[in-house]
């Protein structure tokens, strides 16, 4: 072998020997060339975020791939063509296709006093020096949760067919939960309606305000007196009108069973004579949009600035009937039936009202007329009542707050002008007024508001109610007249 192929063959042989040495110090070497670079990008880092600099899109990278490798599997609720959320002043929803459910909820926390003067009358001695014309009231002062609503609505099906549901836990009620609206309803053709189920009475305007959307802490004493509230039955409502104003009229035609609301029980486990459907009670509305606009029953005018400054302006009227021979005198409405409560009466009732808003400003006025024929031998001579209201509210532009008043007044029969409590009797006028004045701050319209109102309420002799105050007429409340001043604080959150 020549000494060239000697020298090659030595070389290689020592490169052979020298070759693990050679891996180790390079192992070595990038081990401590990783660690220079990991410590170099932490003080990077820790530089960057000093100086309020981004995290680079390596990091980035990074943090996505181990979030993703951590996060749970998402679950599927709804198709492509389902969604769900809660818009701000709107009702929480669920929908999918043509089926939807919102959640409705209603809660009005309120303070209240009724500050009597002397010339109030109620049902426990009064102590000494204060002096009353007859016995003195109860206390009526403290907190309270006046309403506590939860609902349900929606469609289903298809958008034709509605249903609502409102259950009431409020403190005015009894242990079992109040239902209130219970309805199916069914768009059948155009803006035509029928309807099923417990729903307001078609008979008077402010009654049908809903209690989210009034200008006062509660509805008029004159409203309380004649209203006749919610009850079971059907009816056919819809709006209609020309071409160029498809909504100008609404009308309500319904047929109930004139007992109250559905809580009441059913006839199949009573006898039906002289009660629930035996005798039907038979109302309708009409209300005709002036202006032609299909705007809300609203007693404030919450429009925006550029809006606000066009007319809004509505005519109604109502009225109801029932030849009832019910001795129950279920649902005859707040204001006192002082005839005899032997069988047999005619009841009807009219109603007119005109609301409209411009600029902020609101106003209702409402006339109403209820007459009791008793119809029975040997009983009670015809009663006939009467009472109007007016109610004027200014929504501040570019401001939360808003200020109101109104004034009332029922004007009853002459033929019962006393009260017999505890063999005591008392004779009063032969009129109940009120003079009211509200302040309003709207967080988010009526969604969320604080209302502070007072009321000058004098000789109310005859109304009873579920709300503070106008609970006269009622010796278990401990009042018989009311008298003197009422003031009420109210925080309402509703959606």
């Amino acid at each position: 072998m020549s000494q060239r192929w000697i020298a090659v063959v030595g070389t290689l042989g020592l490169v052979a020997l020298a070759s693990p040495a050679f891996a180790d110090e390079a192992s070595d070497l990038r081990k401590e060339l990783d660690a220079l670079k990991q410590r170099l990008d932490a003080q990077d880092q820790k530089v960057r975020q000093m100086e309020g600099t981004t995290i680079t899109q390596q990091e980035v990278d990074a943090a996505v791939l181990a979030y993703v490798g951590n996060a749970p599997a998402p679950i599927l609720v709804a198709d492509e063509k389902g969604s769900a959320g809660f818009p701000l002043g709107k009702k929480p929803f669920i929908k999918e296709g043509p089926n939807k459910v919102e959640f409705a909820f209603r809660n009005q926390v309120r303070w209240s006093g009724f500050f009597y003067n002397e010339d109030a009358v109620g049902t426990r001695i009064a102590p000494a020096p204060i002096r009353f014309s007859g016995e003195e009231p109860n206390d009526r002062t403290g907190f309270e949760i006046e309403r506590l609503y939860f609902g349900l609505d929606g469609t289903v099906f298809c958008e034709d067919i509605t249903f609502k549901l409102e259950l009431s836990f409020d403190s005015d009620g009894t242990n079992t939960v109040d239902k209130r609206y219970a309805y199916i309803d069914w768009k059948y053709a155009g803006e035509h309606h029928v309807r099923a189920g417990g729903d307001k009475v078609a008979y008077s305007g402010e009654e049908n305000h809903s209690s989210s959307n009034l200008a006062f802490v509660d509805r008029s004493i004159v409203t309380k007196a004649f209203e006749l509230g919610f009850d079971t039955g059907v009816s056919l409502w819809g709006n209609f009108g020309g071409c160029d104003c498809p909504k100008q009229f609404m009308y309500k035609l319904q047929a109930t069973n004139g007992e109250g609301s559905i809580s009441r029980g059913s006839m199949f486990n009573f006898d039906a004579s002289d009660t629930y459907s035996d005798q039907m009670l038979f109302a309708a509305m009409l209300e005709w949009n002036i202006t032609c606009d299909d705007w809300k029953w609203d007693q404030v005018d919450h429009r925006p600035c550029e809006k606000r400054c066009k007319l809004l302006a509505s005519i109604g009227a109502s009225a109801y009937y029932e030849n009832d021979d019910d001795a129950k005198r279920d649902q005859w409405g707040g204001l006192a039936v002082r005839g005899s409560s032997a069988r047999g009466a005619d009841r009807m009732g009219l109603n007119a009202w005109f609301r409209a808003q411009y600029n902020g400003w609101s106003t209702m006025v409402e006339w109403y007329q209820r007459d009791i024929d008793y119809t029975d031998p040997n009983t009670s001579l015809t009663q006939t009542d009467s009472g109007a209201h007016i109610l004027v509210h200014y929504r501040f532009a570019d401001s939360n707050w808003g200020v109101g008043v109104r004034a009332g007044m029922v004007w009853l029969d002459d033929d019962y002008l006393s009260v017999t409590v505890n063999a005591q009797t008392n004779t009063f006028e032969d009129t109940i007024t009120e003079f009211g004045a509200v302040l309003n701050y709207f967080f988010y319209d009526h969604n969320n508001k604080v209302s502070l109102d007072v009321n000058f309420v004098q000789d109310n002799s005859g109304v009873s109610s579920s709300s503070a105050g106008y609970l006269a007429n009622n010796p278990g409340k401990g009042v018989v007249v009311e008298d003197g001043i009422m003031v009420r604080l109210q925080w309402q959150l509703n959606f």
